[in-house]
């Protein structure tokens, strides 16, 4: 199926020249727009798969503002054409994160590239972000506690069974060390013992509290004795990037 693609720009000719390079090249072209106001109204009506936005448009709405509102109410990626712009606009539209520009005058090889490369990272964002869902609704559902933490033992996320044993909601806990969010005990001793997740960390391997587990002492001062085991996440290199923790009421 071919790409649609909505064209964004007040100059006839210019509009007309990009509508014939994008046909020859394969891709339905659902309409021009010539102010942002129809650039609106028509990304709503045929929801392109990507939109080519001049940034100079004339009236009371530039390029850049019809962008930053149709990816607000649309979510439709945006590559910016322009000939020329002072440095004040591009930040501008640096800010709206466009996937990409296009100088003016180009040719069809570099419009074919613009095209297929916004559309390909597009693709590649939304499948991340649906799986980011996926992965959270999955960790959220499981009955057992979670904790993740960053590679100083800094928390980055708390499902709602670990919310329960430790008094922490995960807005709360984000960014606090591990060891506040989490205050373990020896059973027997009532003594601090290092969070298994930090271990993880600093020894590279899988760590635990022991057979007889740890003691965790909720915010509201709540007791349980809980089972656990953390793994170290690492980076792309290799290297140490956190750990999670997995934990549970011993019986």
């Amino acid at each position: 199926m071919h790409a649609k693609v909505l064209i964004v720009d007040d100059e006839v000719v210019v509009a007309e020249d990009i509508r014939r390079q994008l046909r020859s090249l394969g891709y339905t072209v659902v309409g021009v727009a010539s102010s942002g106001a129809d650039a609106i109204r028509l990304g709503g009506e045929h929801r392109p798969d990507l939109i080519l936005m001049d940034i100079k448009l004339k009236g009371s709405m530039d390029g850049i503002e019809t962008a930053r509102s149709i990816q607000e109410r649309f979510d439709i990626p945006v590559i910016y054409l322009t000939a020329f712009s002072d440095d004040d606009t591009l930040e501008r539209a640096r800010r709206t994160l466009p996937l990409g520009y296009l100088i003016k005058p180009f040719v069809s090889t570099d419009l074919r590239a613009a095209v297929e490369l916004a559309l390909f990272r597009h693709r590649v964002t939304k499948t991340a972000e649906q799986r980011g869902r996926w992965l959270d609704a999955v960790v959220q559902s499981i009955g057992d506690a979670m904790i993740t933490v960053d590679h100083i033992g800094k928390v980055t996320m708390v499902n709602a069974a670990a919310e329960a044993l430790t008094g922490w909601t995960g807005a709360e806990a984000m960014g606090r060390p591990i060891g506040e969010v989490m205050q373990l005990l020896d059973p027997d001793t009532r003594r601090p013992i290092t969070n298994p997740a930090l271990r993880a960390i600093e020894t590279g391997h899988r760590a635990n509290s022991g057979k007889a587990g740890a003691l965790l002492v909720g915010r509201e001062g709540a007791e349980h004795v809980i089972g656990d085991s953390a793994a170290l996440i690492r980076d792309p290199n290799g290297g140490p990037a956190g750990a999670v923790l997995i934990f549970r009421p011993m019986p």
